[in-house]
């Protein structure tokens, strides 16, 4: 058995992939969602076979630019396509399938390569196993393309070095320890940073067990099979955890649950926590690789995502964190303009979120985007975020937008009003939020005619609302 231990350090991840090979190959390493394992050596065979079977198109247009993309669907092969394309030196560009076929073309037509048009008939064609050799990973060159979540209603292809990638997985490893005894369950995108990072990263530094899936519904699936011990999630899923049932869901073995993206209420974090499991809240961004604040399971406290990570220096600039160290992005995709606007000549990384450091624990505390603050005519400041944060919690929410509109302060609720109505959810939210200032509170709270559709660009991948998209398509027509 590998010795699953937080202190291995590596460059890049493909050494780690390969350390765990060679310290416990029989080792399940990966359940995939309908249950199939695959063992650390079985799954270096595989990988093996199909860096041999990409090699052999790249060597056979030596003028196609060394990128790598597919629709990625969490599944074996996205794992595969990682691993092999660190192992022949091409850049992997997975982009989320759930993001409609305009998100996928536009983002490839930046970049530009190899496209796998079917991931699994290229797995299952590549079964040859040959004795070919790679050179070995330069830490310090792309390794991966990201998309930005699109808060500005415009994806940006986020450049992340291998070594970014190791360190900031070793980071949020120190602060989360797991072991090789340990069984991760991934329902995040891995085409996403959160999950890239804080699950797959994780794993192959730890030597434990993944067992991949893909949202709530593939928790379903999955988790009563596998037994995780540990989990990320967003608040959204973390609230229907919540709601329903611990055995049927596979939680009895589930230690420590990671929950980013966006912040969970104080009343659930309790909630989780009388089920005798810590909730560690998290921050960062896709820029960031992404973690830049984690919790641990000793600090883990409602409202607050813990303190930077090894390897950040922190500033914050008239209420804004900018950061600096080794986990941050190489720049933009060919956006120079961009990359300077973000990152300036000594290095500091304007996050754009505007931040407090809670007195009582030295957290820091997420207050919102500064693009997103609402500055009301009498000079009140409200952070939407925080309205949104409480209001999400309430049963019966999906989503929840605060804006400014006709001169007063509007709340847009999507609802699943299964088991409440919508005058019962109004007056909850009323009751609510009579805790905040009188100026923070909505005057008017109204109800999305139609869901909102990640497909628009509404919702993001983490499943968290695009302010600007939204206004755009519902508020600007």
């Amino acid at each position: 058995m590998g010795d699953g231990s937080a202190s291995l350090m590596v460059s890049n991840l493909l050494d780690a992939f390969d350390h765990q090979v060679r310290t416990q190959p029989s080792s399940v390493a990966l359940i995939g969602d309908v249950a199939t394992t695959y063992t650390w050596l079985q799954l270096a065979r595989q990988v093996q076979a199909t860096a041999e079977s990409l090699h052999a198109k790249f060597a056979a247009a030596p003028a196609m630019p060394r990128h790598l993309g597919y629709g990625s669907r969490n599944s074996l092969a996205d794992v595969v396509l990682t691993l092999a394309a660190a192992r022949i030196g091409v850049i992997n560009v997975p982009l989320n399938e759930l993001g409609g076929e305009n998100h996928l073309q536009d983002c490839w037509q930046q970049v530009g390569g190899y496209w796998i048009d079917d991931v699994e008939a290229l797995l299952a064609s590549s079964t040859r196993l040959g004795q070919m050799e790679f050179d070995r990973v330069d830490p310090n060159s792309a390794g991966l393309i990201l998309w930005t979540s699109g808060t500005s209603g415009s994806p940006k292809g986020v450049v992340l070095s291998h070594r970014s990638l190791a360190s900031n997985a070793q980071a949020k490893l120190s602060t989360v320890p797991q072991t090789s005894q340990d069984v991760r369950l991934t329902c995040l995108p891995v085409s996403h940073a959160y999950a890239r990072t804080c699950d797959l990263g994780t794993w192959l530094l730890s030597g434990c067990t993944l067992a991949l899936t893909r949202g709530f519904e593939g928790w379903t699936r999955l988790a009563a099979f596998v037994q995780p011990t540990l989990a990320n999630v967003v608040p959204s899923v973390a609230e229907r955890l919540l709601a329903g049932d611990a055995d049927e869901l596979g939680m009895q073995r589930l230690r420590v649950l990671g929950v980013g993206g966006a912040g969970l209420s104080a009343s659930s974090f309790q909630q989780w926590k009388t089920r005798g499991i810590v909730v560690t809240q998290g921050y960062g961004c896709t820029e960031t690789a992404p973690v830049i604040c984690s919790a641990t399971p000793e600090n883990a406290v409602p409202g607050c995502v813990g303190m930077p990570v090894e390897g950040w220096e922190t500033e914050i600039r008239d209420g804004r964190l900018f950061v600096r160290g080794p986990h941050l992005m190489l720049g933009y995709w060919q956006n120079p303009i961009a990359t300077r606007e973000r990152i300036d000549a000594d290095g500091w990384f304007d996050t754009g979120d505007l931040v407090e450091l809670d007195s009582a624990t030295g957290q820091y505390r997420i207050l919102g985007r500064q693009d997103d603050v609402i500055v009301l005519p009498n000079g009140h400041k409200v952070f939407p975020a925080t309205i949104e944060r409480i209001v999400d919690s309430l049963g019966g929410v999906r989503h929840s937008m605060l804006r400014y509109g006709e001169g007063q302060l509007q709340l847009w609720v999507e609802t699943d009003l299964a088991g409440t109505t919508w005058e019962h959810l109004c007056n909850t939210a009323v009751e609510t939020l009579t805790r905040r200032p009188r100026w923070e509170r909505p005057r008017v709270i109204e109800r999305f005619a139609e869901p909102l559709r990640r497909i628009e660009g509404e919702l993001t991948e983490k499943g968290t609302i695009c302010r600007s998209r939204i206004e755009q398509l519902r508020f600007q027509r």
